[in-house]
This record gives C-alpha cells, sequence and structure tokens, in this order.
C-alpha cells in the first residue's frame, strides 16, 4: 500500500470519525435541550411539601408532584387534600394541612399544585405560624389578586393565548357556536377566570363564532356536583330550544372542572364538539367520561391521546385535546422557583429572570412562552405552549 493511498485512507477515517462524533454530540443536545443541568439545581436546606387534590380530580397534577417527590426523594413531599369542590364541616383539609405543614421546622416551602378554594386561608392560617414560610401558587381558583399579596410566587395559564387556540380547535372541528359554562363565584371572585371568558368571547368574535354564555351552577352550592351536572344537561337542551344555539355544531365549555365529563357525554349524545377542560390539559374532561390508559410518566401525552382515539374511534361526537403538560411544566418549574427562594438566589429583583429560566427549561419546548401576567403584580406569571390535536 503505497504512502499516497494511506493519506487518502487516512483523511476519509479522520472524516468519517468527525461526522459520528458530531451526529452523537447533536443528539445528546436535542436529548437535553431545555433541561436544568442537575449541577444548577441547589436543594436547599429546608424540605418542600407540594399539596394537591385527589388524582381523580386533577390527575395530572397528582401525578407530577408523586414523579417530582421520587426524584428529589428526601427534599419533597407529598400531600393530599380531599377534593375541594366537596364541602364538609369544619376546616377544609387544605388548611387543616397547611397548618400541619407549617408546624414542621424541617418544611421551609408549601407548592399548591393546584391553588384551589380556601388556599388563601390556608396560606394565612400557615403563615400565622410560621411567618417565613415560602409559598407558591398555581393556577388560582379564587382571587388571584388576592393569593398574589400573601404568596411569594403565583403561576397560572396564558389564558390569551389559549382561548384564541381553543376557539381555533372548536373551529377546525366545525363549529358554529361557542358556549361558555360559569357562574358568579368565578367570574366575580377571580379576575383571571373573568380575563378567561372575557378572551374566549373576543377570539370568537374574531374568528366568526357565535359566543353564548350561560350561568351555570355553583357545586358549592347545597345540591352540589350532581345538581351541577344535571344543570348542565339541561340547560344544552334549553339553548336548543330557545334557538341560542342551532344543530350540532356547538362547541361546549365551562371554567368548572366538575362539570367536564358531563360535557363530554352532552357533546357525545348530540354530536357536538368537546375541545379542552377549565384547564389546557389531557387528562381531564375525556378521561373521566371514557376508560382511557394513563401513561407511565405524567409527561407522556402523545401515548396517552393514542389511547384515547382508540378509545373515542366510534364517537358520535368531536373531540380535540391538550398535547402539551403544562401542570406538569409549571409544577416542576415551581418546584426549582421554590429551591431558588429558599436558597435566597431568587429575590423580588431577579424573580421575573429566574421564574422565565426555570420555566422555559422545564418546558423545553421552543413554542412555550412565560410572561407577567399583570404589570401590577410583579410575582406572577403567565405561561403557555400551543398544542390542540383532533381526537375524534
Amino acid at each position: 500500500m503505497n504512502k499516497k493511498f494511506n493519506k487518502k485512507l487516512f483523511a476519509r477515517l479522520t472524516s468519517a470519525a468527525l461526522i459520528i462524533v458530531m451526529i452523537f454530540s447533536f443528539a445528546a443536545c436535542k436529548k437535553d435541550k431545555g433541561k436544568t443541568p442537575e449541577s444548577e439545581i441547589k436543594l436547599p436546606d429546608k424540605k418542600v411539601a407540594i399539596l394537591v387534590a385527589p388524582e381523580a380530580q386533577y390527575p395530572e397534577d397528582y401525578k407530577a408532584a408523586a414523579e417530582l417527590a421520587n426524584e428529589y426523594s428526601g427534599k419533597v413531599i407529598v400531600k393530599e387534600y380531599s377534593d375541594s369542590r366537596v364541602l364538609k364541616a369544619g376546616d377544609p383539609q387544605i388548611m387543616t394541612l397547611s397548618k400541619e405543614l407549617a408546624e414542621d421546622s424541617e418544611i421551609g416551602a408549601i407548592i399548591y399544585a393546584r391553588a384551589t378554594q380556601f388556599t388563601s386561608n390556608a396560606i394565612n392560617a400557615a403563615k400565622s405560624i410560621n411567618p417565613s414560610l415560602v409559598t407558591v401558587c398555581i393556577e388560582p381558583e379564587e382571587s388571584v389578586e388576592k393569593l398574589a399579596e400573601i404568596s411569594d410566587l403565583v403561576l397560572c395559564a396564558d389564558w390569551s393565548k389559549a382561548a384564541s387556540d381553543i376557539v381555533s380547535a372548536a373551529k377546525e372541528q366545525g363549529a358554529k357556536y361557542f358556549v361558555v359554562f360559569s357562574h358568579n363565584r368565578h367570574l366575580s371572585e377571580n379576575p383571571m377566570i373573568a380575563a378567561e371568558n372575557a378572551a374566549i368571547k373576543a377570539a370568537c368574535a374574531e374568528q366568526g363564532l357565535t359566543y353564548v354564555y350561560e350561568s351555570s351552577y355553583d357545586p358549592i352550592y347545597s345540591g352540589g356536583i350532581k345538581t351541577a351536572k344535571q344543570f348542565i344537561k339541561e340547560a344544552v337542551t334549553r339553548l336548543t330550544a330557545n334557538k341560542k344555539i342551532e344543530g350540532s355544531d356547538v362547541a361546549l365549555f365551562s371554567t368548572d372542572s366538575s362539570v367536564q365529563s358531563t360535557i363530554v357525554e352532552v357533546a357525545e349524545s348530540n354530536g357536538m364538539i368537546y375541545v379542552c377542560p377549565s384547564f389546557p390539559t389531557a387528562y381531564n374532561g375525556l378521561g373521566e367520561a371514557y376508560e382511557i390508559a394513563m401513561p407511565e410518566k405524567i409527561n407522556d401525552v402523545d401515548k396517552y391521546l393514542a389511547a384515547a382515539k382508540t378509545a373515542l374511534k366510534d364517537s358520535k361526537g368531536r373531540f380535540s385535546a391538550y398535547k402539551f403538560p403544562l401542570a406538569s411544566t409549571m409544577l416542576r418549574g415551581a418546584l426549582h422557583c421554590t429551591f431558588d427562594l429558599l436558597n435566597a438566589t431568587a429575590t423580588s429583583e431577579n424573580l421575573s429572570e429566574k421564574v422565565t429560566e426555570r420555566l422555559t427549561a422545564a418546558a423545553a419546548n421552543d413554542a412555550f412562552t412565560v410572561s407577567a401576567y399583570d404589570s401590577a403584580l410583579n410575582n406572577v406569571f403567565a405561561a403557555y405552549c400551543p398544542g390542540f390535536e383532533k381526537i375524534k
């Protein structure tokens, strides 16, 4: 073998080796894109407690919290309170658990994976015991402004963006009408939910759908969830009889999490349209009405949607689902922000930067956005990633 040939062979082998190295490097970059390296997550001295509603109420929150507790074993604990929509005598369990955690000297922070009703009472009670306790709220179901005053951080869905996508998904399914069910407690006591409703109404006007609002039954009244569900069924019949809606090209939406399975059932029986539950997630609504296998990892939404398509293949209704794990992403980002708050590496001066950094890393998606919820509330942030998919 001559020297000239050896040089050519060496050059070819060297080039091939470089290409292989570049391929593996690119693959590694893609795999780790957006993920915060573990070395950048400094664990605090104190533990963080995550309070969750039951799995049946909010499955994505529940599963995501369990996964984080397993990942950060010894530093993160999870406590489950009873369904916040079912009122009982005495203090609500979310309040009782908050006080118990505040009395534990090892606990430095509480994250409310879903800031359901009574969260503000729970925080006030906990901070009366431990004033230095860090509290973080996600997707408030009571006044976002009230929670901003007493919490270190509040995260919510960016409804200005989500509303437009929800209406657009409904229109793609053939909707001519978009019906919103809500009640006075949601619209008058929580500016965020009122803004959500206004954003949906504006999106309907922009995209040419007839917006219909129906004041519905509040499940915290004496009739409870059963009456709230029955009201939805009767309301759709009444709206049709009064010609407020016509035909089956009708999208149904409610700000109340307790009636989602009923809305799915009504859409199914009338050939109507269901796009999204009260919070953008794949796991509520359809999963309450149909037997759909949960994935092993909550972020594996594609696997869940594949199972949903099989479960709904003979359905008469028209359904879409949100395929980005927003609740899981916000909870992971909130946990890392809580670590920063406990370590004093996140302060009022750099909170916006830290929140953006942590949530963006948790999302690992270029379409994901984080922004200030309101310029007057410097500790409240809105997050969202587009992504609705037709199921049936």
